[in-house]
């Protein structure tokens, strides 16, 4: 009685997976076509805007993003377009370039895995809906894999220039998440043990690493020397980003229960029960693999957020891990050939098809967005340039102002340093600033949503925490309109719109305040 799969029948299988892997891939592409930019992508698209114009960052525009970020999102709309189908098409090539890498990477084993981890991420990621879709962590995680494609081929055709994409490839990545420093150090070791063995010498291969290295840091210098704005960015750095890191942060259960799909509760104990039941060790170039997704897991959990973005290198590297375990399962004779078979048809055939199904499903709008655009092109339009304030953090404010090319009377890209936990030091300066601004050029439109970051929580009650520009508000400005709710990534948002009022009125205010700035 046959127990064991035969080679005809694996190879037959491996035709139906890699089929359904590409047929998923168009589906992909297919099926979300039509989504809108929104979430985090409106705040680097509105980021972008402001260098247009001429501002400095971190120097005049208040964020917490790293430079990396900016810089790829810059390079994305100068390719793309800043529009919706330019944005899918960069997302696009984005996915593509990691399942290439992953397949470079796998290819001396088994090509089937790469193509197996990129497509099957792909749809995981966008059954999530569009908000997760070209975030930060997906760049940084495209630009580690293409760093480990070149690492690994470096050493594979004894070719040490190859290091040097790698180099510049992991840099960029450091540039957007400073988390991969360490990770991309410890990555060198790799290479140089295995280099070692060969009693070759890693020397050239690591001076060529490090040159990469020495780019990515001559385009950070390039981006922000010229402009005198290393000083402030060290300062964010140091004061904004450590507060923010502080805020919102979910129980350890809840990060864990977070942290990977459901999927994994399947996956990962298969891959385990293989990996060690395998007759052949593990070379440097798995361990390498596996390294990748230890170090997923730690920047996951460091971030300490349990957004699902933040788990997209821990995601990634976990399916590459699963598929050339399952792809070298089949290859071998027994019970491993059965077993590495039923996990690779569980995701081929059951995981992928029922993430399509939920990408198919998701038709997700903002549509606070085009009702702030009419708001604001009723109340002015251009003329507002200079003259409107979002108080927001990813509600659509941004997203209305970039689509309508407007820039604000601040260039404070968010409201979570205005309402959130007075530490005595970050949020009284930062509020400082933003009061100063305001008085010398009083926004004609104030858009304020009713997110509020630091409570995880949508109330407008946020205005309470800073009593001074609460009254202010309601003294200068008149409340226009409330727009909302609106259903927004599973939960409610409202905008007020507040118009500055008279002329006489808002000079009787504003001495009112000064008299108030001054018994402060």
């Amino acid at each position: 009685m046959q127990t064991t799969l035969s080679d005809r029948q694996i190879d037959l299988f491996r035709l139906l997976c890699a089929a359904v892997l590409l047929a998923g891939a168009v589906c992909y592409v297919v099926f979300t076509l039509h989504w809108q930019w929104m979430w985090d992508t409106q705040i680097m698209h509105y980021i972008v805007l402001l260098l247009n114009h001429g501002k400095i960052p971190y120097k005049d525009i208040y964020d917490i993003n790293m430079p990396g970020a900016y810089l790829t999102e810059r390079w994305a709309i100068s390719l793309f377009g800043g529009g919706d189908l330019g944005w899918r098409f960069y997302e696009f090539t984005l996915l593509g370039s990691m399942t290439l890498a992953m397949i470079v990477i796998a290819r001396p084993y088994d090509w089937l895995a790469g193509l197996f981890a990129g497509v099957l991420f792909s749809l995981q990621v966008g059954s999530l809906g569009p908000w997760q879709a070209a975030e930060r962590d997906e760049v940084m995680a495209v630009l580690i894999f293409i760093g480990y494609a070149f690492l690994l081929s470096a050493v594979r055709k004894a070719w040490p220039a190859l290091m040097l994409p790698f180099g510049l490839a992991m840099g960029m990545a450091i540039l957007i998440k400073p988390t991969v420093v360490p990770f991309a150090l410890c990555l060198l070791l790799f290479p140089f043990f295995a280099l070692r063995r060969r009693s070759q010498s890693p020397t050239v291969y690591i001076l060529f690493a490090l040159a990469g290295f020495a780019l990515a840091l001559a385009i950070l210098l390039e981006f922000l020397l010229p402009r005198h704005a290393f000083g402030s960015f060290l300062f964010i750095l140091g004061k904004l980003v450590p507060y923010y890191s502080t805020l919102a942060h979910p129980t350890l259960w809840v990060l864990i229960r977070r942290s990977l799909p459901q999927a994994f509760l399947v996956y990962l104990p298969i891959t385990l029960l293989l990996a060690i039941a395998s007759k052949e060790r593990a070379n440097w170039e798995m361990w390498a693999v596996r390294a990748g997704f230890f170090f997923g897991g730690i920047s996951y959990f460091v971030q300490r957020k349990g957004y699902d973005y933040h788990r997209i290198t821990f995601l990634c590297f976990g399916l590459l891990w699963v598929g050339l375990e399952l792809t070298a399962a089949m290859k071998d004779r027994g019970w491993r050939r059965n077993v590495g078979m039923l996990g690779m048809a569980f995701g081929v055939l059951v995981m992928l098809p029922l993430n399509a199904r939920k990408v198919h499903g998701l038709h997700v709008v903002n549509a606070a967005v085009p009702v702030l655009e009419q708001d604001l092109t009723r109340l002015g339009g251009d003329q507002l340039q200079g003259k409107v304030q979002c108080l927001d953090m990813v509600g659509g404010c941004y997203s209305a102002l970039y689509r309508l090319g407007l820039v604000q009377s601040t260039e404070f890209t968010g409201d979570l340093q205005f309402f959130g936990p007075d530490d005595g030091k970050v949020v009284p300066y930062y509020r400082k600033i933003f009061w100063d601004e305001i008085q010398q050029n009083p926004p004609t439109v104030i858009l304020l949503s009713n997110a509020w970051f630091q409570q995880s929580s949508y109330s407008f009650d946020k205005l309470n925490t800073w009593p001074e520009f609460r009254d202010y508000l309601n003294s200068a400005y008149r409340l226009d309109s409330t727009e909302g709710p609106f259903e927004l990534y599973g939960n409610s948002m409202s905008y007020r719109v507040y118009v500055l009022r008279d002329l006489g009125r808002r000079d009787s205010s504003t001495t009112g305040q000064r008299s108030m700035s001054s018994s402060r």
